[in-house]
Formats: structure tokens, sequence, C-alpha cells
């Protein structure tokens, strides 16, 4: 069970008092514990509290709870460890404190006291812009400006020289929805404002601004704004509406960023930070892309007022009849079905600028220097044939439950460098209120550290857990498994049973030796973290290595049997005979680099290597294809089983490790390829015009393709017969004779078969002399090539095709 957590001074006092009594009665472990726990609360109490005393009087009472605990430590090295845990008040505010240094300036947490805000000099200093910036107070420098009302309009917003076409399209969608639906989003962000949550001009020149970022709100505290040596304004402006808040919520968000030379992003990131709307990008591009439902979810929600939208294009884009611009955002701003038609209203912030004096475009990204749409008016169908990608952002009130988990992404050793590292959760829900399928999204949140890093990924995989055979469907698996390097990662799956479970598997795979994520589930349905996770009593771990010889692909290939595979052996419940036909849950976990495709499938077995998967031997299935990572957790009775790593291609090359855990005990070893400790010899053939002779029934089996074995000594032999592109598939034999007419067999592979993995001759041994391996199709005419695999144990024996029909 997790730690309840310490609230007060007073409990954080009793537990020092109890650590102290098992301490005088030499139980060391229970002190040791109680000590750290005691170090935890005062610690937590030292950062959180208003009064400056008290915060002393913590830290003080925690260094006499770490100077106990060290003392003991030193004097019982073999004490049981302290499990952290993870869920508790102090460790997860203790992310959220560890998240506020972002692009070196610390952002302190919105309920912290006022008191404890860093002044930060002229309020508007930044590590990163242009020296061409005049930094004034907007109140000075614009004549009759305002702060904020609600009179403006989307298309009032006008990107000027900074290339944040996402945050002026964000800001924009904020303004249609505060004038279509009433609300007063974003604006209302801006402090100080009035009692109807309008900003309202600063006496001091000060303003807050309310961002959500790394888990929390955020305090960003600005007031200068950047003009021009002719004093217009560089950044985001409102034209003759003379409207400052949207120009100091870019501000801000640009401070956060860590500058005006913003290296880009899209607005479902920004809103994310700006509003603390659900972010989800679909890619309209994707072969997964679903052009009807995408439609009617965006166009009620959105009438609804339960998103906003906006559009990027891609990097290639460039010459279409709406001049649309490469890797650019546009606001949507109404959505509506017209007659039969179905349209999209967007705006285009970009506003034409002058030439300079050297002929050129003094605005970044404005295209064309004649007049241009900055309304449009676009059907879905172009939609989807000229956009990269669609950025819906949802408002989590639509949800009636949420929560959160902030935690740590740590890599233990140097070896795990190379692998991702990952963070498992279990989540449970309850059964709905209304419809029993209603989704349940999970949004992953890798916290930012420094907006210019471009090298950092994260994926996140959701699996239902809900019965023992739900990790074996992978119809029952929804997953985010590309790594992206996007800050945000959505999965949205359907909660098919009344109540249940989902495992959460977030990962990230970058240079950091530590990074803070947040994990956030939304639900109509009460949901849970399951804080009581036992650690599995029995653990292994293997690390292997795909090579040339050994990275098979998928199970469409015929080299899939060359995959790495393990004998997994659990053992009976020791309890006793009325629990023998008992589960025992089980734990698999693949690792390997981001771009690696990984699979795992589980099968009955007497654990022996697996040439052929047949469905009604596989007890589990990791499903999809995930890259760097899998994971499944099952239930499996006592008993012998095959387990099976691959990617999805052949020769996806690169290190790997298998991790089993169980709630029994169990062995995990290596299952030895084919042939191992055997010398080998392939040979490549084929069934030409003349060989393809067919089976025996057909009366030309002895035209066939003819090969000579020569044995020099005793040796244990075998030999496996594969069609290299078995399309459509060819069902195959082979057989050894022990004279070249072909009139005594002395072993075949058994009947004809179109197996993938082909056909084999099982080790035998044979006495020194010739004998004839014969490849053979089942029908005649068949031309196709082929692969033949020998195996002996002694050197020497020679492999040597002859002249059929001889």
């Amino acid at each position: 069970m997790a730690r309840q957590p310490l609230k007060t001074f007073q409990d954080a006092e009793a537990t020092y008092a109890r650590a102290a009594k098992y301490e005088l009665e030499s139980n060391w472990n229970q002190a040791f514990r109680l000590y750290i726990e005691a170090i935890e609360a005062f610690l937590h109490l030292s950062r959180i509290g208003a009064d400056e005393g008290l915060r002393r009087k913590c830290k003080a009472s925690a260094g006499k709870a770490l100077e106990r605990a060290e003392k003991i430590k030193s004097i019982r090295r073999e004490l049981a460890p302290v499990s952290i845990s993870h869920f508790s008040e102090q460790q997860q505010f203790y992310v959220l404190k560890k998240s506020s240094l972002i692009n070196n300036v610390r952002y302190p947490l919105w309920n912290e006291p006022s008191g404890q805000t860093p002044q930060d000099s002229a309020f508007g200093s930044l590590s990163r812009q242009p020296t061409s910036f005049v930094w004034r107070r907007p109140n000075e420098a614009i004549p009759g400006a305002s702060i904020g009302s609600t009179s403006l309009l989307p298309d009032d917003i006008r990107q000027n020289t900074v290339n944040d076409c996402s945050v002026c399209a964000s800001i924009a969608v904020c303004i249609e929805h505060n004038n279509r639906m009433g609300s007063k989003l974003l604006m209302s962000n801006l402090f100080p404002q009035n009692d109807e949550g309008i900003p309202v001009l600063s006496e001091t020149g000060k303003y807050e601004l309310k961002f959500f970022v790394n888990g929390d709100h955020r305090r960003v505290v600005d007031d200068y704004l950047p003009f021009n040596e002719h004093g217009t304004l560089m950044g985001l402006s409102t034209g003759a509406k003379k409207q400052l808040w949207p120009s100091l919520v870019e501000k801000g968000y640009m401070k956060l960023m860590g500058g005006y030379d913003f290296p880009g992003s899209t607005s479902g990131i920004d809103l994310h930070v700006l509003t603390g709307w659900v972010p989800e990008h679909v890619e309209i591009q994707s072969a997964t892309f679903e052009r009807e439902k995408t439609w009617s979810r965006a166009i009620s929600a959105f009438m609804k007022g339960h998103c906003v939208l906006t559009l990027g294009t891609d990097d290639k884009t460039s010459g279409t009849y709406l001049h649309l611009v490469p890797s650019h955002g546009y606001a949507v701003t109404d959505v509506r079905e017209t007659g039969g038609e179905r349209w999209m209203t967007l705006l285009d912030s970009r506003i034409c600028c002058p030439q300079n004096d050297s002929g050129g475009s003094r605005c970044p990204g404005a295209g064309t220097l004649t007049p241009h749409l900055r309304v449009l008016d676009v059907s879905w169908d172009d939609v989807c044939g000229l956009f990269d990608g669609v950025y819906l952002s949802w408002d989590p009130s639509i949800f009636k439950h949420a929560i959160t988990f902030h935690g740590i992404w740590k890599q233990k050793t140097t070896e795990e460098k190379s692998q991702s590292s990952n963070h498992h959760l279990l989540l449970r829900y309850q059964a709905g209120e209304e419809d029993a399928d209603q989704e349940i999204w999970v949004l992953l949140t890798r916290h930012l550290f420094d907006s210019h890093r471009t090298s950092e990924y994260i994926a996140l995989n959701v699996q239902n857990q809900d019965g023992d055979d739900a990790a074996g469907d992978p119809g029952r698996i929804a997953t985010k498994g590309t790594y992206t390097n996007d800050t945000h990662v959505l999965v949205r799956t359907r909660a098919e049973q009344t109540s249940g479970a989902l495992g959460l598997l977030a990962c990230y795979d970058g240079p950091s030796e530590e990074v803070c994520f947040t994990v956030t589930a939304y639900s109509s349905r009460k949901i849970s973290w399951d804080t009581t996770i036992p650690s599995p009593p029995y653990t292994a771990k293997i690390d292997g290595t795909l090579t040339s010889k050994n990275a098979g692909g998928n199970c469409t290939h015929p080299t899939y049997m060359v995959n790495p595979q393990y004998h997994l052996q659990i053992h009976p419940d020791q309890k006793g005979a009325q629990y023998a036909g008992t589960k025992a849950g089980v734990v698999f976990a693949v690792q390997g680099p981001r771009d690696m495709p990984l699979n795992i499938t589980v099968v009955w077995s007497s654990g022996e290597r697996t040439v052929e998967l047949s469905q009604k031997e596989v007890v589990a299935n990791s499903g999809a294809y995930t890259y760097g990572h899998v994971r499944i957790a099952t239930s499996l009775l006592a008993g012998d089983y095959t387990v099976i790593v691959s990617t999805f291609e052949p020769n996806q090359l690169g290190l790997f490790s298998v991790r089993v855990e169980s709630e029994r005990r169990f062995e995990l070893k290596a299952i030895p390829q084919e042939g191992a400790g055997m010398y080998n010899r392939v040979v490549r053939g084929e069934w030409d015009a003349d060989t393809a002779a067919g089976g025996p029934s057909y009366g030309r089996y002895r035209f066939n393709p003819l090969y000579e074995i020569v044995v020099p000594t005793t040796t244990v032999f075998g030999a496996r017969l594969q069609v290299v592109k078995a399309s459509p598939p060819v069902s195959i034999s082979l057989s050894l004779f022990s004279t070249s007419a072909l009139d005594h067999c002395i072993a075949a592979s058994g009947p004809y078969s179109d197996a993938i993995s082909g056909v084999d001759i099982p080790m035998r041994s044979l006495s020194p002399g010739k004998y004839y391996l014969v490849p053979s199709t089942y029908s005649p005419g068949i031309q196709t090539q082929f692969r033949l695999i020998s195996y002996s144990s002694v050197a020497g024996v020679t492999v040597t095709q002859r002249r059929a029909g001889a």
C-alpha cells in the first residue's frame, strides 16, 4: 500500500517521534523507514508553507531526521531498502517543483505564495532576442491602447515579424470561441482583471499570466513589448483595435519558450499551455486517417463549443490555388454544412509587408508582396487534400473525471542509454453511468526543460487489461507506439467492459538522464490510479542482440523461425492441489532502440524452438509492432511456453532486452537456433522448366533437383527446405535417399506442406557414405527459387548438385 501523505507539521513530528522510539528499541529497519518518511514530510512542508518561520523550522527538523537516518545507515548496512511512494503528495509535488526551471528561468507554481515569485529584471528581459528590438511599455508606446475588451474579432489578430503563426492561430480561435460561446477563453488568464474576468491596465506596469505548463498552472511575469525603431510592434498586434492583451499573452509565451527566435510549434501544444485544453493531432495524410469520422467529431464538438480547431501545412506545400504557405498554421473560425457541402472558414494571420530598402520583404513568411486572402472558405475535401494535419484542442470540462500522475524517467545504467526509459501505470475504471462503451482519453506530456531541444522522443502504449486473455488480443490494444518529438501524445481508447483496467506504458528516448512527465486520464466514468501494484516476487532479464543471423522479421517471412526465442517454464503453485488450475500474473517486456519495431509472442510448447505459428497455440501477443518497446500483462497456467521476440522486417538490427515478471516461480533461458553448434551450409537453387517435376504421383519425380551429400565419418545430419518467395503458397517436401537411383528413401520431411518456415528432415545419425537430397513441389510446373540448409555435427560434409534424372 502507498503511504498516506503527511499534511501537517504535527503529523511529521509524530512520525519523527515514532522513529526515535523504534531506534531506542534497536528496531533499525522501522526506525530508518520512519525517519525517511519524516524527512519527506518536513521538506514537503518547507516547500509549500507560507510562513517563513515555519519553513525554517521544517528544514531544521528535516536535518535532524536526516542526521539520525544516516547514523543508523552507517552502523547497519544491511538495512532493507526504503521504497519511494511515487503517488505520495510529497513525491508528486517534488516532480512539479523540479520542472519549474524552463529555459534557465524558474517559473513558480500558480498557487505558491506571491512572495516567493522571483523578480524578473525589467520583467521583459529575454536570453534570446533580436538585437533590433526596442523594449517599451505598451500603454506608453501606443496612444489610446487598452489592455482588454470583448470587442476583438479573430481577423483582428495580425502576425508581424515573429515566426509564431501557431500562436497567432491559437489566440484567434480563442477569440472566436469567446464571441460565439460567450466565454473568456485565454483572456481570463491575464492579471490584473476586473470582476468580469477582463484584463485591465496595471498601475505598476506588472502583469501576470497563468499558463499551464509542465503539469500545473504556473506564473509568468511580464510587461515590456518589442517595437522596431519606428515604434511599430514587432510581435502580434490587433491593428486599429489597439487591444494589448493578445500581445501580452504572446510575449509571455515567447518568454516561456526562450525568446522571440521561436523554434516553431503547433497550436495544439500552444493551446495546452495557454488554456490547459487537451491537444489532439490528427494526421490527415496518414494511412489511418478517418475522413468521415473526423468531420463528424469536428463539426459536432465545434458547434457545442467543446473544441477549437486549427490546420497546418507541411514543409512541401507550395503552388496551390489558395496560395498556402509551407509549415504554416491557420485558424479555423467556422465549420458548417451548407446545401450538402462541407466547409471550413480559415484565417491566415499573416499581414502583407512592404519591401525594405534592399527590395526584400521585412515580414518572414509573408509569402507574396501582393495582397492575399486572409479569410478563406475551403471545402472539407480540399482540406483533406491540401493540409498535413488538423489540431483539435478539447475543453477538459467535457469529462466528468480527470486524474494526473507526475513522474520522472530515469536511465539506470550506461548500457540502458541505448534503450528507452519507461514507466508503467495501471488505470482502474468503473462502470459508466450512460454508454458502456465511452472513451477514456490518456494524455502523456513530456515536461519542457529546453524548448530548443529536438532530440527527445516520447511514446505511449495503452493496453486493456480487463480479463485473463485481453492482453493476447491485438484488437483490444490502443497504442501510439511510434515515437514523436512532440511534447504530447494522446491515446483515445474505448473501454468495452463495464469496469476494468488499462495498462499504460509511458516511454522516453533521448540524451537526458532524468526527464519529468505527466500522464493525465480523462473519462466520464470514475477512474483512479492503482497505487497498490505489488512488485512481482520473481523476475528475470536477458539481454540480447538482433543480428543478420537471427533478425527474421514478422511471421509472414520464412526466416521468422530464426528470431530470438526463450523457454519459459512456470512452476506449479506450492499451495496445494486445490490451486493446481489457477493462473499466475505474468508481465513480458522488451526494450530496444526507438526505431526498432518490436513484437513479443508467447505460445504453448514443450520449451522447443517454434518454427511455425499456429493461432491455437498463441496464448499472448503484443499486437501491432511497436517502436522501441513492447509490453504484455496476462495470466498463465503453470507449464512450458516459448517466448518469441521479433522485428517487423528481417535484418532490423540492434540491442534489446527481455524482462519477465511473475507471481510464481519460473525459469527463463534462451532456446538454441536450429542446428546450433553444428556445421551448416546454405545452397540456393530453383525449380525451372526442366526440374519442376512435382511429386512422385506425376511419374517424373527423378527429374527434380538432386543434391549429393558426402559424409566422411559418422555424423548427426538434418536439413531444411524453404521457398524464397512463397506467393502464392507452394506445397513442398524434402526427401533423403541412400542411392542416386532414388529407390530407397531413408528420411523425409513428411506430407507436402506450404508452411512459411518450410519443411525439414529432423536430426538423425548417418554413417559414412553418399546420400541424395531431393527437394520437390507437390504439383509439377511450379517454377520458383528455394533455399536448402543442411546441418552436420562433423566437418567435411559436402553438398553438391548433380544432374537431375541421371
